[in-house]
């Protein structure tokens, strides 16, 4: 029997950006998903990478992606900046207007629909992000008919509540350092990790109060240093179990969304 001939909708992961536009236009024929990591340039406390939450939304994606079968949905070019106006006290950190964020994916989103992709994943690493994210994907497909889904981190809740035990722990703590140490290890400055330090207005208005109530916030204003959460009790094992939980979850969602028909 011969072998059957290899093409490029049999790696196992295919990034946008490196495909001709022939190709990209036999792979439309065989899925109609488009994936889109989306993040922020901000500070991540004295010791995390500034690129950390665009890092991670793409490299989730990526992960995810290897556990699907062939032909697999490709990777847009990651979204680099973000809106982080909270964190503008400190340095590194580079932030868009939320109008800007919204008109970017806009575009990117009518680009998609007209190059015959019918859905639109997002894998969002920054909760500034989100709001502005829910506006766009009503938008998109009232105009185009596209239908957008968004993760915002959401694959990586169940191991985050099994693994992460710190409170409040929401920005370059336990959670992700451990991420970092995991997947970059060698661009962690360990011995800037600081001491746990944070401080609410009040305790109804901790991330973990339940019912609590929303309040503008700048970072500077919980945490001097910038980190909400406890990055001393972060480690790499804990970082690979969260990796491999959350691309698992991540990797069924997009399947779902590959699977769904009626809709369109």
């Amino acid at each position: 029997m011969e072998e059957k001939e290899k093409t490029f909708l049999d790696e196992p992961v295919i990034h946008w950006g490196e495909l001709t536009r022939e190709n990209l236009l036999c792979l439309s024929r065989y899925v109609d998903v488009a994936l889109l990591p989306v993040g922020s340039l901000e500070q991540h406390g004295p010791h995390l990478p500034l690129d950390t939450d665009s890092y991670d939304a793409k490299y989730i994606l990526e992960e995810a992606v290897k556990l699907l079968d062939c032909p697999k949905p490709p990777i847009l070019p990651t979204v680099a900046y973000g809106v982080s106006d909270h964190h503008m006290s400190f340095p590194g950190t580079v932030t868009l207007r939320p109008e800007t964020l919204e008109a970017v994916i806009m575009d990117i989103g009518r680009s998609v629909a007209t190059h015959g992709f019918q859905k639109l994943f997002i894998s969002n690493g920054h909760g500034g992000n989100t709001s502005v994210l829910n506006v766009v994907a009503r938008k998109l497909k009232k105009e185009t008919g596209l239908l957008v889904f968004i993760d915002s981190g959401d694959s990586m809740e169940p191991g985050k509540k099994e693994l992460v035990k710190t409170e409040n722990d929401v920005h370059a703590g336990e959670y992700e350092t451990s991420t970092s140490l995991a997947n970059r290890k060698e661009l962690v400055d360990t011995d800037a990790i600081p001491e746990l330090e944070m401080n609410f207005p009040h305790p109804s208005m901790s991330f973990d109060h339940k019912p609590n109530f929303q309040f503008a916030w700048d970072t500077h204003e919980l945490s001097s240093v910038g980190v909400l959460g406890d990055p001393s009790k972060a480690t790499a094992e804990k970082g690979r179990e969260l990796w491999k939980l959350g691309a698992e979850l991540m990797a069924e969602r997009i399947k779902i969304v590959m699977e769904m028909r009626g809709y369109l």
